[in-house]
């Protein structure tokens, strides 16, 4: 994310994640005010905690599982996603690996969401995995 230059581009959006390596999550909520959408990322319950506390509104948490669109992501499995979930007053949207044969796992864990991109995009049948993704996450999830 590049921060300079000024009030065009991404602090225009209503929303923004922002992952390790982009603006912190304190500079994104005090450019997109209180009615902005601000995502954080964690790896660890003290990163959950620390996006949390400067304003996040959901965390993106990963990787669960090993993936080919991060293949340098460090995995923190169900049980680092739980720890995250259990610490945390916010959202947390799980990423990393997901796809219809891991996300049942993510049961329990206190998740509330899925992020996937592989699954999706890799499929010939784009919609069709769409679908059967939404209803493997409504499974696991309840979402």
């Amino acid at each position: 994310v590049n921060c300079g230059g000024g009030g065009a581009g991404m602090w225009e959006a209503g929303g923004v994640n922002v992952g390790e390596g982009d603006a912190a999550v304190a500079v994104a909520r005090a450019k997109l005010g209180p009615d902005g959408i601000v995502g954080g990322s964690g790896h660890t319950v003290e990163q959950g905690l620390e996006a949390q506390a400067a304003g996040a509104d959901y965390l993106g948490v990963g990787a669960v599982f090993g993936t080919p669109t991060k293949e340098d992501a460090i995995i923190m499995g169900v049980d680092g996603l739980a720890a995250i979930c259990k610490a945390v007053d916010i959202p947390v949207v799980a990423i990393g690996g997901l796809h219809v044969e891991t996300i049942p796992a993510l049961a329990g864990t206190g998740a509330d969401g899925a992020a996937v991109v592989s699954a999706i995009f890799s499929a010939c049948d784009i919609e069709a995995a769409a679908r059967g993704l939404r209803t493997t996450v409504r499974e696991a999830l309840g979402a």
